[in-house]
């Protein structure tokens, strides 16, 4: 089943907090997009510690998104090149 593009957004909205091309420009932006996942997920240790708030899962919940989007990425990047 294809999902429209509206549907698509839907999706990344809930479950990054941003649009999955947000997360690919971002990525542009780093040598080593490992950096920037294991920065998301120390983001996502913050939210959850409450230490400047109230704990917000949902926040961490897409960081952690956010992370794995990148991770599972880089791993089919990686898989790719050595086919």
């Amino acid at each position: 089943m294809t999902r429209t593009v509206e549907e698509k957004n839907q999706w990344d909205m809930q479950a990054y907090g941003c649009r999955a091309a947000a997360i690919d420009n971002a990525l542009k932006d780093y040598r080593d997009p490992l950096m920037l996942a294991a920065s998301m997920l120390s983001d996502a240790q913050e939210v959850i510690s409450g230490e400047y708030g109230q704990p917000d899962t949902e926040t961490a919940r897409q960081f952690m998104n956010r992370a794995k989007y990148i991770i599972f990425k880089m791993m089919k990047d990686n898989q790719d090149a050595t086919a």
